[in-house]
């Protein structure tokens, strides 16, 4: 309900679906700093920038796709598309331009200049986080044949965890 997207159970329907099939990608996507943006500005912030990312991702599916693609909210900072390894490219990097871009105004003009934000930890000390990111890996039936829908989404999410670390 935050995002407007399906999840659960319909993104599971959506694998089983595609695992069968020879032509798609899946594309993990996590926005990252997404908590420590909770932390700083509320969860009705938060829920805004859920809302943002679902519409960019519809904006920039409708671009690139084709009607059949799929476009999940796997939860909290996590999302994903069902494309094809043809569209995939487009997507990834017309997505991390925009959102770079766009999510900015979901900060105030202090945290916009300075290009981070100051959460308390633990300790009650600030800690720097950057401004959020988002990061994307993708698997395709092309590089790998999966076995379960379970292998579909370890991959991806491990791809997703390397282009994390390259932007770091």
């Amino acid at each position: 309900p935050r995002s407007g997207l399906p999840a659960g159970r319909l993104i599971e329907e959506q694998l089983r679906r595609i695992i069968r099939e020879e032509e798609w990608a899946l594309i993990d996507l996590r926005i990252n700093h997404f908590s420590a943006f909770n932390d700083v500005y509320g969860f009705v912030a938060g829920d805004d920038v859920l809302r943002f990312s679902a519409m960019l991702l519809g904006e920039i599916v409708d671009k690139f796709g084709s009607p059949d693609d799929f476009i999940g909210h796997a939860g909290g900072d996590n999302f994903i598309i069902i494309s094809t390894s043809e569209a995939s490219p487009n997507i990834t990097k017309e997505l991390k331009e925009r959102f770079d871009e766009e999510v900015q105004t979901h900060y105030n003009f202090m945290d916009r200049e300075q290009g981070f934000i100051q959460p308390l930890g633990a300790e009650g000390d600030a800690d720097k986080s950057p401004l959020m990111t988002v990061s994307a890996g993708v698997v395709s039936p092309k590089e790998h044949r999966f076995a379960d829908i379970r292998e579909i989404t370890e991959m991806a999410a491990e791809a997703r965890r390397q282009d994390a670390t390259v932007e770091a």
